[in-house]
């Protein structure tokens, strides 16, 4: 499957935060194979000489709502489950997952012929955001389900919109990751690893919890980052290649092995400044145990937590490249 299928797919399935069971299942589909985890993730194992183990590791749950409260007649408050930002909700079409399967809806917002002038282009806040279900078979939604936005990912020249490709991009990198690898010599047992729950923010238990288990000798944590010129952020660039971080919280030698490998084989890259916690897998993964060595990948990727995030599939594939390249290149 084309690395930009690949990408369509798994942002065309429903995996909020907690909730990412169809997610994992999916890839498992595409792998052949791959053991679930207790935290409803999943590992895939490639098997080297036995000496050594590392692992990839990327989340594969996106950010969402749940139904927090019933307003009646088939509306609905939601509440947040990860960065979503309000301002993006009114007039967008929603999927409500129920036991009883999903029910369609749509976050309205009143016709600017009705509204106050005091209210006019302003920011509606979560406490007035309701979600009108009254078109589909509304009494099967409870408080507590999970909400995500309805849209189809499409093409954008050479590259792919969607949602969830944080980090449905950086799962499609460590599916690639398997493919390369089968053209090449390594020794590692090398674990790709399919975190939950990373978008809550609060120590990463899909992946630390795995990392524990597995206890590695070191691990990439691959993600997205900025590609966006933002004052305060440095700006990575799509097309460019794979961010690859340095900072306190990565491994300054894997980072320099990186970099080496990056130019050795021709691969687009970037470098990443990252000063402070960097907010992904890595710290959750990092403090596993008594430490493990890690090295943060990150795919540019515009318009971070909206609908219509956009990336270059072939950065995923210089991701994947580069990865593949430095499990194959690094000592036992």
């Amino acid at each position: 499957m084309t690395t930009e299928k690949l990408l369509m797919e798994l942002s065309s399935v429903d995996g909020p935060t907690g909730y990412e069971d169809a997610v994992a299942e999916k890839i498992r589909e595409i792998l052949g194979g791959g053991e679930r985890t207790k935290l409803g993730g999943l590992i895939y194992k490639i098997e080297g000489s036995g000496k050594g183990r590392v692992g990839i590791f990327a989340h594969i749950d996106e950010i969402g709502m749940l139904v927090s409260k019933k307003a009646g007649n088939g509306f609905f408050y939601l509440d947040t489950v990860g960065g979503v930002d309000p301002k993006l909700l009114p007039s967008s079409k929603v999927k409500v997952l129920t036991k009883k399967g999903v029910v369609r809806g749509v976050i309205g917002i009143i016709a600017p012929h009705l509204t106050p002038p005091e209210k006019k282009g302003k920011v509606q806040e979560f406490d007035e955001i309701v979600l009108d279900a009254t078109m589909s078979d509304w009494q099967s939604i409870e408080v507590g389900d999970r909400v995500v936005v309805d849209v189809k990912p499409s093409k954008l020249g050479e590259l792919v919109t969607g949602k969830a490709l944080d980090d449905r991009a950086g799962c499609v990198s460590l599916i690639k990751t398997k493919e390369f690898l089968e053209k090449l010599r390594y020794d590692w047992d090398v674990y790709l690893v399919f975190s939950t729950r990373e978008e809550h923010g609060f120590g990463s238990p899909g992946a630390s919890s795995i990392a524990y288990e597995l206890d590695l000798d070191w691990a990439i944590v691959v993600d997205v980052t900025i590609a966006e010129k933002v004052e305060g952020y440095e700006q990575m660039k799509i097309g460019e290649g794979p961010a690859i971080g340095i900072g306190p919280f990565i491994d300054k030698e894997l980072h320099e092995k990186a970099v080496e490998t990056a130019k050795r084989h021709g691969i687009k890259h970037q470098i990443e400044v990252l000063p402070m916690r960097t907010g992904t897998d890595n710290e959750g993964v990092r403090a596993a145990r008594t430490g493990t060595r890690t090295l943060l990948i990150s795919i540019p990727l515009k318009y971070m937590h909206t609908p219509v995030e956009v990336v270059d599939p072939k950065d995923v594939e210089e991701t994947a490249r580069l990865m593949a390249h430095l499990i194959s290149e690094m000592e036992v």
